[in-house]
């Protein structure tokens, strides 16, 4: 009986280091496709240094794809980009009837353009609301 407890104890354990294992232990290169959902972080390896980029808000008002509407509506994207000294860089993209889907962020002293390349799922109204993925894209100016 002992035994047993011990192994579910040792069990439980492996499951709350295996849970508490964040999303910034992925890594990401330069002009490379990085697929983040909200609240999710990786690291991307640039020119001399190393850019936490983190999506912190995705929004989407697009007219699904199964609805005829007035209006197309629009994806919108929330970014932060830390570099290794500690600077915060936080910006908004957008895809749709926005018109501003990339930016120019300067990371130590290095500029670098930050792409706003899709937002999946496409809403469909006839299905729930799945969670959603940025395409982001990170290139040297």
């Amino acid at each position: 009986m002992k035994t047993l407890l011990f192994l579910l104890a040792i069990w439980g354990l492996l499951g709350l280091v295996q849970c508490s294992k964040k999303d910034s232990d992925q890594v990401a290169a330069l002009d490379q496709t990085i697929k983040l959902q909200n609240k999710q972080s990786t690291t991307v390896k640039a020119v001399g240094t190393d850019v936490q980029l983190t999506v912190t808000k995705i929004s989407d008002s697009r007219c699904p794809s199964d609805v005829t509407c007035v209006w197309a509506g629009q994806a919108n994207v929330n970014v932060e980009l830390r570099d290794k000294a500690g600077t915060l860089q936080a910006t908004d993209l957008c895809l749709g009837a926005c018109q501003n889907d990339s930016a120019t962020v300067t990371l130590d002293t290095v500029p670098y353009w930050l792409t706003l390349t899709a937002v999946d799922p496409y809403p469909v109204s006839s299905a729930p609301s799945p969670t959603q993925t940025a395409a982001l894209r990170l290139t040297r100016q």
